[in-house]
């Protein structure tokens, strides 16, 4: 099958990273042309990444994020002539690190099913915070469209009438789920790779798979990818996500260096305001013989088994109210702390932060603290 791929990638210091090298090397495996999309102006670092393997490469502002850069590649980059040269169109982005097991296997598995589109993991029905409602859908990270689509004046008109998302939350609503619900209303029909696997686990309404299964995804659903923000402490899903990395690294299925060297240099910048700095949390914990985490909620459990993984040893967690709590914590009233002793305050609710950061500050020195970027 004659395949085109478009990538888009999007990094606020214009790096292209080790892992998109790879993952480009590997798609290249599969794919008969392949053109990226820099959603910024230059690339700074790492057009080495990309050069051996682009036939393609384009630049533009973060207009519209990755659907947005979809959009001009197919409609204005490479236009409908080219793209109706092949036979199946991919979509992908780098939110994920992979491929874990061969391409070929999982793209000829799809290549022998009936689908018009497909995707890796078909997300559950929902509903967001706002009250808007969907249906259960492929999500938009890989995707990908047979001729019986590219043929189909129905994709045409969806691209061509698409307006450039103003929020991530609009590209989901209107690219993501869009997509989908054109296709279906269209008579097209959407498969997911995990369909063809028989996994236990049922994916419950308002669930994002990727964020809470990520071991059951990659070890049973024969999912190669790991998703970028299942490895952010604040995902509820965090702890499984780092059994998933432990399960990759033990099989060496995929250079999991990959994957830390991206996360320690974006954890490092003010942008990504949820993230804590993964080497001054490294150097943190170096530095004070006795390291307590300030909160015992999801981001602090997390942070715990990152602690665990990494083969460090935390004091236990501390809390300002210990009735509270469902784990065993102290009373950070009552806690016996040396001056050598360093707190992390592991909390995501900027405001609750700033108001521990303040209790702390009258016990500790400020070299006794650490806190991620969004808190001070």
């Amino acid at each position: 099958m004659k395949r085109l791929c478009i990538f888009v990638t999007y990094d606020h210091e214009n790096i292209v990273d080790d892992y998109i090298g790879y993952l480009l090397q590997q798609l290249r495996k599969v794919v008969d042309g392949l053109a990226v999309v820099c959603n910024y102006e230059y690339i700074a670092k790492g057009i080495d990444k990309i050069r051996p393997y682009a036939d393609k490469v384009y630049y533009r502002n973060n207009t519209g994020f990755d659907a947005g850069a979809y959009k001009d590649a197919i409609c204005s980059y490479l236009g409908w002539d080219e793209i109706n040269k092949y036979e199946e169109l991919l979509l992908v982005n780098d939110s994920f690190y992979g491929p874990f097991y061969p391409v070929e296997d999982w793209v000829c598995a799809m290549e022998n099913t009936d689908a018009d589109y497909w995707g890796m993991i078909r997300c559950p029905k929902g509903k967001f915070e706002d009250g808007y409602t969907y249906g259960a859908h492929l999500q938009s990270y890989f995707f990908a469209f047979r001729k019986s689509v590219l043929e189909s004046p129905c994709f045409r008109a969806f691209w061509e009438q698409l307006e450039y998302p103003a929020s991530l939350y609009q590209a989901v609503i209107d690219f993501e789920i869009g997509c989908n619900r054109w296709l279906e209303s269209h008579g097209m029909k959407g498969m997911a790779l995990t369909d063809l696997c028989q996994m236990d686990t049922v994916f419950q309404e308002n669930e994002i798979p990727y964020l809470r299964y990520s071991m059951e995804l990659i070890r049973d659903g024969k999912v190669p990818i790991i998703k970028r923000r299942s490895l952010y402490f604040q995902n509820k899903g965090f702890a499984n996500a780092l059994e998933a990395l432990k399960y990759i690294e033990d099989r060496k299925l995929y250079d999991v260096g990959f994957i830390k060297k991206h996360l320690a240099r974006i954890s490092r910048l003010p942008e990504n305001q949820d993230m804590m700095d993964l080497e001054k949390l490294s150097h943190f914990c170096r530095m004070h013989p006795q390291v307590y985490l300030y909160g015992a909620g999801v981001y602090g459990q997390n942070l715990a088994s990152f602690f665990k993984y990494m083969g460090w040893h935390h004091a236990g967690f501390l809390v300002t109210d210990p009735s509270m709590q469902t784990v065993s914590c102290t009373a950070f009233c009552e806690a016996r702390l040396e001056a050598e002793d360093g707190i992390i305050i592991a909390v995501e609710d900027r405001d609750i932060a700033r108001e521990i950061l303040q209790i702390v500050e009258e016990r500790c020195d400020e070299a006794q603290i650490l806190y991620p970027h969004s808190f001070p």
